[in-house]
C-alpha cells in the first residue's frame, strides 16, 4: 500500500509540473504591433526606393494543425533612391502595404517556431514626378520566425522575411527585412 502511494504522488507530482511548464496559449486568434526593417535588392529602378521601417499590425487565426492564417498591415517610411524626385534629391515617402499568408508552427508550446509563405504588396505615397511604381502586387514571400510566450496570452517574437515584387516590363525586385513584435491572443 506504502509503495503503490509514494508511486501516485510521484505520477501526480509529474503531471502537476508539466502542467506548469507548458504556459502557451490555446486562443484560436491574435493581434499584435510590429516593428522591423527591410531592404530591396536586384534592380531598385522599378521601385526607386532604397530601405523602409515598416510599423506593423497583426494578426492571425489558428485553423489546426500547427497551420495558422495571418494578415500583416504595415505602416511605413521608406527611403527613396537619389534621382528619383523631380528635384533629384532622395527622401522619406510613407508607404504601406501587407502580408496574407499562412504559417506552419513546428511546436505549439511556450516557444513556438515557424515558418510561412504568404503575398506580399506594397503601396508608396510620393508625389507624380516620382520615376519609381507606386504599386507592387502579388509578390510571393517567405518568412522563419520565433514566439516566446512570456505570460498566458502575450508572446514576443522575431522572424526575418524574403519578399519578390513582380511587375511587368520591369526587371524583379526583391526586399529581404526583419523585426520584432509583441502578440496578444484571445
Amino acid at each position: 500500500m506504502r509503495k503503490m502511494l509514494s508511486t501516485w504522488v510521484v505520477v501526480l507530482g509529474l503531471l502537476g509540473a508539466t502542467n506548469s511548464f507548458a504556459s502557451a496559449s490555446f486562443a484560436n486568434r491574435n493581434l499584435g504591433l510590429g516593428v522591423g526593417g527591410f531592404g530591396i535588392l536586384g534592380d531598385g529602378t522599378a521601385i526607386g526606393i532604397d530601405w523602409g521601417v515598416p510599423i506593423t499590425l497583426e494578426g492571425g487565426f489558428y485553423i489546426e494543425n500547427g497551420f495558422e492564417l495571418f494578415l500583416r498591415i504595415p505602416l511605413m517610411f521608406a527611403q527613396q533612391k537619389f534621382g528619383v524626385t523631380a528635384n533629384n534629391g532622395p527622401g522619406i515617402v510613407i508607404a504601406s502595404g501587407g502580408q496574407f499568408g499562412v504559417r506552419y508552427l513546428f511546436l505549439e508550446e511556450s516557444i513556438r517556431p515557424y515558418v510561412d509563405i504568404h503575398l506580399a504588396g506594397l503601396y508608396f505615397i510620393r508625389d507624380s514626378m516620382a520615376t519609381g511604381l507606386n504599386n507592387f502586387f502579388g509578390g510571393p514571400g517567405a518568412s522563419l520566425g520565433v514566439d516566446f510566450f512570456v505570460g498566458e496570452s502575450i508572446s514576443l517574437g522575431a522572424r526575418g522575411y524574403f519578399d519578390m515584387y513582380i511587375t511587368l516590363n520591369r526587371p524583379l525586385s526583391f526586399a529581404l527585412g526583419g523585426g520584432i513584435y509583441a502578440t496578444t491572443y484571445f
